[in-house]
């Protein structure tokens, strides 16, 4: 079972965005396109978001920062990222249903908080245990690489 683990990671980034390879051999294979047509469809997103969220749901959230971006990486370490969703997780019991509600993309210029780079949010109604319901915030972040990874997990 443990093997399971980097492959459902992979599995996360691979349905997120081309692979470096791949990504070099269609950018060689046609013109530059404009930014709106290379967009991914939203759906591939909350599909996406879905799965980082199903490591999540397993206690394997380690796991998660380990592929999450750079980003992520630079915000907080993996140790208080995974205490903190165990944290906020346990008390509210095991997920019973889950929907997402929005996903959004935009690209920014940069600041100080937030580098530059084009963005994902896949937000999420969650029913948990106890008829208790909660919204999760999945944020992705399109490395250079091409590949959408982790960039931010928030339950409120």
């Amino acid at each position: 079972m443990k093997n399971l683990a980097p492959i459902a990671l992979l599995s996360v980034l691979l349905c997120l965005g081309l692979t470096p390879a791949s990504a070099q051999q269609a950018q060689q294979a046609q013109p530059a396109a404009p930014a709106a047509a290379r967009d991914i469809d939203p759906n591939t997103l909350a599909n996406a978001a879905l799965q980082a969220l199903a490591l999540v749901d397993g206690g394997r959230a380690g796991e998660l920062w380990d592929g999450a971006s750079a980003v992520a990486k630079r915000s907080v370490d993996r140790k208080k990222f995974v205490d903190t969703i165990a944290a906020q997780r346990k008390p509210l019991g095991a997920v019973s249903a889950r929907r997402w509600t929005s996903v959004s993309r935009h690209s920014t210029a940069g600041n100080q908080q937030l580098p530059q780079g084009t963005y994902a949010n896949v937000e999420f109604e969650t029913r948990f245990a106890g008829n208790r319901t909660g919204l999760e915030l999945v944020s992705l972040r399109q490395d250079e690489d091409g590949t959408w990874r982790l960039s931010g997990y928030v339950l409120k």
